[in-house]
């Protein structure tokens, strides 16, 4: 009965003091120094103090000795990952809560997501792309649009249900959207322009914005009186795309142009802008996530994938409807390391493509045989045997190497946990 709503396995703190008093006759404050111990043993090794206390008890009760050390076992293993069962309660509300509103509010939540960074387990990247393949409207970086945080804009029509009497691309509040919320679009903002301050830079742009509206990248440099780094740094971003969307000549164009209390001036007034090669997809993308550690141009595999399919390496929707057991190669940026101290030294690691994640198990032996690809590698290619259990798809690594294509992709870089 202790642990029938659990199916005999103890999760809570409680049930392992009430398992000592009754398979053990524990009095409560043996239990509650149980529960004192179980935090502390990897530490102090407290939780050996009640090996014999147990295990004696529980044989003089009936218990055969062998289900008594399994008893015991179960409660050391408690340690490693136990808490109360109020604790759990309140994390299971904040997960529900979580769940239930990017699957309805997948918007508002990703909105909220990246005004939090940095925390949590992903990336922004990761995060933008997850939310576009959701359907997610996620707009770029514009300095005619973008506040400091990330903002709800009304989406276009024929994109997503238009908000009656708001202007598409019109700044909503999100906290004024109610139960029966349209969908809107998510509106980068200049806090992932790297090296771009709130206070020196976006500060004086906001205000001049809101006095009167941009016109040119000279009218953003003369009003919001912009240094060369701060402009440099916009163009690279794609922010100035309303005034010129090819980035070389917006960045030619920053570069000559210098606030002064007057205006700017140009390094050479009557030099015309040269006629730079437009960027390609995948250029683009690598210039976003040098300057923003983001694209909501695309992910960084899309334009490889024609190089990729080449090579018969399929997508992460491609792996995840193949049958258990299959053997297969996949290539993937890795977004995430996990090396659990409960894991007995295996890795778990976390792939992405631009249709999907793919989950590596990587043994101990696997890890050290390939130490360095498994810990450095941004681009990573695995060959391994697919385990595939209601929904749940892993690859259990047999091999990793790194992906023989001519051009790299840009990569937001992996969050490790040790």
């Amino acid at each position: 009965p202790v642990l029938r709503k659990t199916l005999g396995v103890p999760l809570f703190q409680e049930q392992v003091m009430r398992l000592a008093m009754v398979a053990a006759d524990y009095t409560p404050g043996e239990a509650d120094q149980l529960r004192r111990d179980m935090g502390a043993w990897r530490q102090r090794g407290r939780i050996e103090r009640h090996r014999e206390r147990l295990v004696s008890r529980m044989t003089a009760k009936g218990i055969t000795p062998e289900f008594a050390e399994r008893v015991f076992d179960q409660i050391r293993g408690f340690g490693e990952y136990g808490f109360p069962e109020s604790h759990a309660a309140s994390f299971a509300l904040i997960a529900y809560g979580a769940a239930w509103l990017r699957c309805h509010y997948p918007d508002v939540f990703t909105c909220a997501l990246l005004n939090a960074q940095p925390m949590g387990f992903y990336t922004p990247a990761t995060i933008v792309h997850d939310a576009i393949r959701h359907g997610v409207e996620v707009r770029p970086i514009d300095v005619t649009a973008s506040d400091w945080d990330c903002t709800l804009e009304a989406a276009a029509c024929g994109r997503a249900v238009c908000v009656a009497g708001v202007d598409a691309g019109a700044p909503v509040d999100a906290g004024a959207l109610g139960a029966t919320a349209p969908r809107f679009a998510v509106r980068m903002g200049l806090r992932y322009v790297k090296g771009f301050s709130e206070k020196r830079d976006f500060a004086p742009l906001a205000q001049a914005r809101a006095a009167r509206r941009f016109r040119s990248m000279a009218d953003v440099a003369r009003r919001a009186r912009l240094d060369e780094a701060a402009l440099r740094r916009l163009a690279e971003a794609g922010a100035f795309a309303p005034f010129e969307k090819a980035r070389r000549a917006a960045l030619w164009e920053a570069r000559g142009l210098a606030a002064t209390p007057e205006t700017p001036l140009r390094v050479v007034p009557s030099e015309r802008t040269p006629a730079f090669d437009s960027l390609n997809e995948l250029e683009t993308i690598g210039w976003d996530y040098a300057a923003n550690g983001h694209s909501t141009a695309g992910h960084p595999l899309a334009p490889l994938r024609a190089a990729l399919a080449a090579q018969r390496l399929p997508d992460a929707r491609t792996v995840a409807a193949m049958n258990d057991g299959r053997e297969v190669r996949y290539a993937g940026l890795v977004i995430c390391r996990q090396r659990p101290a409960t894991a007995s030294g295996v890795t778990f690691m976390t792939l992405e493509d631009e249709t999907g994640f793919v989950n590596l198990v990587v043994w101990k032996r696997v890890f050290e045989r390939h130490a360095v690809l498994a810990k450095t590698a941004t681009f990573l290619g695995v060959t391994g045997r697919l385990q595939a259990t209601d929904g749940v798809v892993h690859i259990v690594a047999d091999t990793l190497w790194a992906p023989c294509i001519e051009a790299t992709p840009a990569s937001a870089g992996s969050r490790d946990f040790h």
